[in-house]
């Protein structure tokens, strides 16, 4: 049963009695736009109006040198250029950062001048190039400071700001040191080319000492087999050296014989001399003796030629065997000197047996020639002393010949062994230089394969390159059913809390039913519904100012604007029941329920962080209350989609028929006189 006009106008009648009067209900009717319109004015949009925000940078980096790819030192300030970033960028979301000293940096932080103050460090630049060496290499430090006890999201601001400067500067870095990287590229890709090359060279140095080594091991075999003839040589010629010694020994004795034998002639010529004629008597004696003499002298001597043949022959095979030896010429003038010494003995000889011919043939010439016979003896003395002392140094030099040709024999045999140990060792050699051709081959290769996988980037590739290496990953974030502004999405909360608000309002200013229905024969129904109707059409009224200050003039754009102002509508119809409740079931203390209540929807509605963030008793309260299903049903409205608007509306729908139901079973109550009622323990 719906309540008849009249009982509703009484209600709104009242407020036509004054100025006053009239005055309160338009001041009900804008508290909501005090609540909402002036919060989501505020937060409409704060971040793009960090600019009117100033903080101070203190640049204490000091500028290093580095050396460049073309080996000059460049200058490297990376603080001064993270500062010049900041400073420099004129955009709405950035601070007004100022370059200050340390001194009053702290002091406009502590004084609320500065919002942030942010220290670059004196290493940061030595930190961004340590890269290089990585027990050298470090991380540089960002020291951010913010203030609290002035604004705590400023703080939160700050970092997000500062975050968004070091990661371009990290990509601004590491682009360069990436740019450097893919630069180094060509040079090793040059360098590897330059070794291909080297290495093909050294291949081919390598196939000619392998070649060489091959003609080496040839050579050393040859040598080896002439080293070992040259030992036979050798060996025969110490044995041809020992006969020697032995026969030059033979003659020595032999000289050494005949100077004995001849001693006595001078003295017998000189006798001679003096008794002529006893030699003419014994001329023929003399004859038959001087003639055996001389023949012993001439056999003597044959030997002794065939002894200096010998030695010739034996310093020619010494010079073929080692031309440069002073052995040779050593044999060679003792076999002159033999040859000398032998010459003249068998001239003396022969002519001492023409003398004793002549003898013979007149002993009248005989005793003429006695004294030039005594003159020839005294020569012959003395040639044969020579020939006897030449003879002892044959002896001696043939006995040097023996043993330097034994010794030449043993340097010979072991030249052999040395030059087969060198036809070894050349053969080894010959294989390696193979192996080492067949391994330079395959260095030429695999250097010229490295080279070609080794990339060679230009400028553009490598700038390209580095950018996207420096940043793999770009934002690429999509807002299903985004909202165009900070205010737009915090607008549902703060309308509801709005209509709340207004909802209360109401209830100062309306009675939640008619003391004059209460008295009369008016149902319970109709008495509540009578008290409702003017709070809702207050409701209506507030929730259509509030979408005119919302969207008209903050300009929030609703991505449905109909069901935004069904919801709005539905949100005050409800907070309205809901809040006559209390002031019907509790009386003027109910004003103080609604007020403990909203509280306790604010915090478990959900309307700026998510309900998960919070703690569980306001999780377990987020269900329970009406704010939640109105920030919901308003945030689907003004961002779009479909996320639970029936759901909410039914929600809230049941809300309100619960409140009207309470408010009722109030109101029929009410109308039944008790005692508590005639003496009520408190009036609010």
């Amino acid at each position: 049963m719906f309540p008849s006009p009249a009982l509703p106008w009484f209600e709104l009648a009242r407020f036509k009695r004054s100025r006053l009067t009239r005055v309160a209900i338009i001041a009900v009717l804008t508290v909501p736009l005090f609540y909402g319109g002036l919060y989501v004015w505020a937060n409409l949009n704060p971040t793009d109006r960090l600019d009117n925000v100033q903080a101070a940078i203190v640049n204490d980096d000091e500028m290093i040198e580095v050396e460049g790819a073309d080996g000059e030192a460049e200058p490297v300030a990376v603080g001064r250029l993270l500062a010049a970033n900041l400073i420099g960028d004129d955009s709405k979301q950035n601070y007004d950062w100022v370059l200050t000293d340390a001194t009053d940096a702290q002091q406009g932080l502590a004084d609320g001048d500065y919002k942030a103050v942010l220290t670059i460090p004196e290493n940061l630049s030595a930190a961004a190039t340590s890269t290089d060496d990585p027990e050298k290499a470090i991380q540089g430090e960002l020291d951010l400071k913010t203030n609290d006890a002035v604004n705590y999201v400023n703080g939160t601001v700050a970092r997000s700001i500062l975050q968004a400067a070091k990661e371009a500067l990290n990509a601004q870095v590491t682009e360069t040191y990436l740019d450097n990287i893919y630069l180094s590229f060509s040079d090793i890709k040059m360098a590897l080319d330059e070794a291909a090359d080297g290495a093909g060279e050294l291949a081919d140095g390598i196939a000619q000492l392998a070649e060489g080594a091959g003609e080496l091991a040839d050579g050393a075999g040859q040598l080896d087999a002439g080293a070992n003839e040259l030992a036979d040589g050798n060996r025969q010629l110490a044995d041809g050296a020992g006969q020697l010694d032995a026969g030059a020994g033979e003659l020595a004795d032999g000289l050494a014989q005949l100077d004995a034998q001849t001693s006595g002639l001078p003295g017998q010529t000189r006798q001679l001399a003096d008794g002529s004629r006893q030699v003419a008597d014994g001329v023929g004696q003399l004859n038959d003796t001087v003639q055996t003499v001389v023949a012993a002298i001439l056999a003597g001597t044959e030997d002794v030629e065939a002894i200096t043949d010998r030695l010739r022959q034996l310093a020619a095979d010494c010079r073929d065997a080692d031309p440069g030896s002073p052995v040779c010429d050593q044999i060679d003038d003792a076999a002159d000197q033999a040859g000398g010494v032998i010459g003249g003995i068998r001239d003396q000889a022969s002519e001492v047996g023409g003398q004793t011919g002549q003898l013979a043939d007149g002993a009248e010439q005989v005793a003429r020639g006695n004294a030039e016979l005594a003159g020839g003896i005294t020569e012959l003395t003395d040639a044969i002393s020579t020939a006897r002392s030449g003879a002892a140094q044959l002896a001696g030099a043939t006995g040097e010949l023996a043993s330097g040709a034994a010794e030449a024999a043993d340097g010979a045999a072991r030249l052999a062994e040395g030059t087969s140990e060198l036809a070894d060792g050349a053969h080894e050699l010959a294989d390696g230089a193979d192996q080492l051709h067949a391994g330079a081959l395959e260095l030429r290769n695999g250097l010229t394969d490295g080279a070609e996988q080794v990339p060679d980037y230009d400028e553009d590739e490598r700038d390209k390159l580095a950018s996207t290496a420096a940043t793999p990953m770009e934002d690429a974030i999509e807002r299903a059913n985004a909202v165009s502004s900070y205010g737009a999405g915090l607008a549902p909360y703060f309308m509801a809390l709005a209509l709340w608000v207004g909802a209360m309002a109401i209830y100062l200013l309306l009675r939640p039913y008619s003391q004059r229905a209460i008295a009369s024969t008016a149902g319970g129904i109709r008495t509540a519904l009578a008290g409702f109707a003017p709070g809702v059409g207050l409701s209506v009224l507030q929730a259509l100012l509030l979408l005119v200050v919302i969207v008209g003039a903050l300009g929030i754009d609703p991505a449905r604007p109909l069901l935004l102002t069904g919801f709005a509508l539905l949100t005050g119809i409800v907070f309205t029941a809901i809040n006559q409740m209390f002031v019907a079931l509790f009386g003027g203390a109910g004003r103080f329920v609604a007020l403990v209540f909203v509280c306790l929807q604010l915090t478990s509605a959900g309307g700026t962080y998510p309900i998960e963030t919070s703690p569980g008793f306001f999780g377990f309260l987020h269900s329970l209350m009406p704010m939640t299903y109105a920030v919901s049903g308003l945030r689907t409205s003004i961002a779009g989609g479909d996320a639970g608007v029936i759901s909410a509306a039914v929600v809230l729908v049941a809300f309100t028929l619960g409140a009207l139901a309470v408010t009722i079973l109030t109101v029929h109550r009410r109308q039944s006189v008790t005692i508590s009622r005639l003496h009520p323990v408190l009036n609010v």
